[in-house]
């Protein structure tokens, strides 16, 4: 099975019975790069200049919150990750009008944006504080800190690749400003005010 037979299946059950339907396809595990290739899937079908029927535009938006969702809850992907892909979907839903009505709550601005806050694996001082400390670990790198040349690295290899919590933090906030202009919530606002002013000392 591909990943467009995989996702014309998930289309065709009920949003709550996915989590079930993605256990029987995967009894293992699942992949990063299966979860990613349904994430972009359904962004290229969701797109405003795809002639689709209403209401099939807001089945595959409920599909993708929940698909997010369980792709962050069982670990196919990192939550950072997850929140990209959340907010490309809801800066999508922001682009049509009129707007799309009953969209799930997760693809609002308002929703997208708590989601991605609650997603951020620490605080903002912690984040300067971590900056700090990596700003002073490349000044003092040796050659042992770079990639030797010529090095075969295996892309698929996790033990090869580090990424660490900064960038999950660096990686939520250059989505941030995508959605930012149609939230509502003025705690939520001055919330994301304040991690994007620190995202510019990072």
């Amino acid at each position: 099975m591909g990943v467009d037979s995989d996702l014309h299946e998930i289309r065709g059950i009920p949003v709550g019975e996915i989590s079930e339907w993605i256990g029987r396809r995967f009894p293992d595990e699942t992949f990063p790069q299966w979860w990613m290739a349904i994430f972009e899937s359904l962004e290229i079908s969701l797109s405003p200049l795809r002639d689709v029927a209403p209401e099939w535009r807001l089945r595959d938006f409920t599909v993708g919150a929940e698909i997010v969702k369980l792709a962050v809850t069982t670990g196919g992907v990192r939550p950072s990750m997850g929140v990209y892909w959340l907010l490309r979907l809801a800066t999508i839903a922001r682009r049509f009008e009129p707007p799309i009505v009953d969209l799930p709550a997760l693809i609002m601005p308002d929703g997208a944006m708590e989601w991605a806050l609650n997603a951020m694996p620490f605080s903002r001082e912690r984040a300067l504080e971590e900056s700090v400390i990596r700003k002073a670990e490349y000044l003092t790198a040796g050659d042992e800190f770079y990639a030797p040349v010529g090095k075969v690295f295996a892309v698929n290899n996790a033990e090869d690749v580090k990424f660490s919590a900064l960038q999950d933090v660096e990686l939520i906030l250059s989505a941030l400003p995508w959605v930012y202009p149609g939230v509502l919530n003025g705690n939520l606002r001055r919330e994301v005010d304040a991690w994007l002013e620190i995202g510019r000392q990072l």
